[in-house]
């Protein structure tokens, strides 16, 4: 595992569930925004940014370019450009 964690029979995870979890805690807000939003209906993916103003603004994204993050083509290409760079890895 790549963070220090306590033994998965100490806390009811397996290695995999908490490997997820921390690369998910230590992740950053798009690599969260490509993994969470992709199968959010249009409702909720409004209701998610509705309810986290601040979402990605400590990523150097300004409050007027965020709309294009949240457009879902532009959601398409990150993520392939993602695919993209971990293939490169």
């Amino acid at each position: 595992m790549k963070y220090s964690v306590p033994k998965p029979s100490k806390i009811c995870m397996s290695e995999e569930q908490l490997q997820r979890f921390f690369d998910f805690i230590m992740g950053d807000d798009l690599d969260f925004y490509e993994e969470y939003t992709v199968n959010l209906t249009e409702e909720e993916r409004e209701s998610f940014f509705r309810d986290n103003p601040d979402f990605m603004l400590g990523d150097g994204i300004e409050c007027d370019k965020l709309d294009l993050v949240k457009d879902r083509t532009i959601e398409e290409i990150l993520r392939k450009i993602g695919e993209l760079e971990e293939r490169r890895g």
